[in-house]
């Protein structure tokens, strides 16, 4: 099938989709956005030039702010060409304010199975379909010195209040861990506890984190905390990246993350402070525990996990129904 992959990259990363839908088979051609909430940069101009049969969306932000024009999308639905997404929820948007978004599009592949159940059940074509990992970029990465008993490596959620933020509040917890984060935000929020906070860039960084580190913490929360989004936790990248690299993580225990990564094989702990704590000293104690569940992980993410599992799945369901 002929694809055209319309994204906005970041660092090279979001091209990679395009490579993936090759490897299924497909002839993709990309067409990069300037800026996601300038409206009508997509016309059917565009989509005469290349004459797809697939027009692939790389997140449905750009439906909601019309980066696609109207008239564009009526074209597509006059001339059969299926518009798709593989993607986030579209960030603290209620979900009955998405499915007027989403019933644009003819396949919603939704990282967040808790909402693609609201989405099927608003009869959207939505199917449930992870984050996942490259290979290239995330694969076995050893360090027998071990700098840190406890890191984390991710974003500071600054557009919440401190008291809200539940990565910054769980971190100030673990003061009296051997603890590193890496992330500047974080250095105004935690700029009172003496623990050391970095900078981090590029796959070969967080390799080295991950390898030098007993326990990579994962800290999955939303970024709301109102309505749907209060409480909840989702997918990140590195529930996929630490395990593919060979080393341990430790995260929120959820029905849809057991699914994808059993207990034996990724630490859990359940969602508040005293259990992530308990957990830590579990794990830190039993080094030959990490590294059996080390291995499994590792193992089943390589088998089942990658990007390229994610899209040959995406496509026998495209295939299937077109």
């Amino acid at each position: 099938m002929r694809i055209l992959y319309i994204y906005r990259d970041y660092k090279g990363r979001r091209k990679l989709y395009g490579s993936m839908m090759t490897q299924c088979g497909n002839e993709v051609f990309y067409l990069q956005i300037l800026e996601k909430k300038i409206p009508n940069q997509i016309k059917i101009k565009h989509i005469k030039r290349y004459n797809p049969d697939i027009v692939w969306l790389y997140t449905p932000y750009y439906l909601w702010k019309k980066v696609i024009s109207d008239d564009t999308v009526d074209y597509l639905k006059l001339k059969n060409i299926k518009l798709i997404s593989y993607c986030h929820l579209i960030p603290n948007l209620p979900y009955n304010e998405q499915v007027g978004i989403y019933n644009d599009l003819d396949f919603l592949f939704v990282h967040c199975k808790k909402a693609n159940v609201f989405f099927k059940k608003n009869d959207i074509n939505s199917f449930y379909s992870p984050l996942g990992f490259y290979p290239a970029q995330y694969f076995k990465t050893l360090s027998k010195n071990k700098k840190y008993d406890v890191s984390f490596m991710g974003s500071a959620f600054k557009n919440l209040p401190v008291d809200k933020d539940r990565r910054t509040l769980y971190l100030q917890s673990l003061k009296k861990y051997n603890l590193a984060v890496f992330g500047e935000g974080f250095k105004e929020r935690l700029k009172n506890i003496n623990i050391p906070i970095e900078k981090y860039r590029g796959h070969d960084i967080q390799r080295k984190v991950y390898s030098q580190t007993k326990i990579n913490l994962g800290l999955p929360f939303s970024l709301g905390y109102l309505g749907e989004y209060k409480k909840e936790c989702y997918l990140k990248n590195r529930f996929f990246e630490i395990p593919a690299t060979c080393n341990f993580l430790l995260t929120v225990k959820q029905s849809d993350f057991l699914e994808i990564f059993p207990e034996d094989t990724v630490g859990y702990y359940d969602d508040d402070i005293e259990s992530l704590k308990e957990n830590i000293n579990k794990y830190l104690k039993d080094e030959n525990l990490r590294k059996k569940m080390i291995k499994k992980a590792y193992k089943l993410a390589h088998q089942k996990h990658t990007y390229l599992h994610r899209f040959k799945k995406m496509f026998k369901i495209i295939k299937r129904d077109i």
